[in-house]
């Protein structure tokens, strides 16, 4: 591989002791919105903020911060790249420098892979899809398959979820979400 894609640092994600009122905190004092929410596998509510209606969110809290203990806050450094391709091009980059377990996920919204970092902190690195489905949703990608293959699988299981939007419709109700938000700052 000749050179790496371009990374763009988007988001980050957060556990808490208290989620409430750390979501109230962000939303009353910053003006971030709250672009989604949801329930994890794991049982942690979610809840995705944003100020920009082009990105789904660019910082996330979620609940379960054990209270009093040495815990590492860190959920995940997350790095967005241009196309699928170059999602491609740095998942290569990151088996053939050693990088071990990494994960491959659609997020109707997104494709994305996962893995720690030396410390075990984890790192996504992902490029948007073009469709909206409601949060959390991860389901199995499998980056060896072709554009087109992964771009069919994803606008089928994203009609099969509620809430199903192009990328286009929601960036336009969210423009609106944070419009109305700072008017009322």
């Amino acid at each position: 591989m000749n050179t790496l894609p371009k990374l763009h640092f988007t988001h980050a994600g957060i556990h808490c002791v208290d989620v409430d009122m750390m979501v109230e905190f962000y939303t009353s004092k910053l003006g971030l919105v709250i672009s989604d929410q949801g329930v994890a596998s794991t049982g942690h509510r979610l809840f995705f903020m944003t100020l920009d209606p082009e990105i789904h969110h660019q910082f996330v809290l979620f609940d379960g911060k054990p209270e009093g203990m040495n815990f590492n806050p860190v959920n995940q450094l997350s790095f967005l790249v241009d196309s699928l391709g170059d999602l491609r091009n740095y998942y290569r980059f990151a088996t053939e420098n050693g990088i071990q377990n990494i994960g491959q996920v659609d997020h109707g919204n997104a494709w994305s892979i996962y893995f720690k970092d030396p410390e075990g902190n984890p790192v996504e690195v992902y490029v948007d899809s073009p469709f909206y489905t409601a949060q959390p949703c991860r389901e199995p990608l499998d980056l060896s398959t072709t554009d087109e293959e992964i771009l069919a699988r994803t606008e089928a299981m994203c009609h099969n979820r509620p809430d199903f939007q192009t990328r286009e419709e929601w960036i336009e109700s969210t423009r609106q979400l944070i419009a109305d938000k700072r008017a009322r700052l």
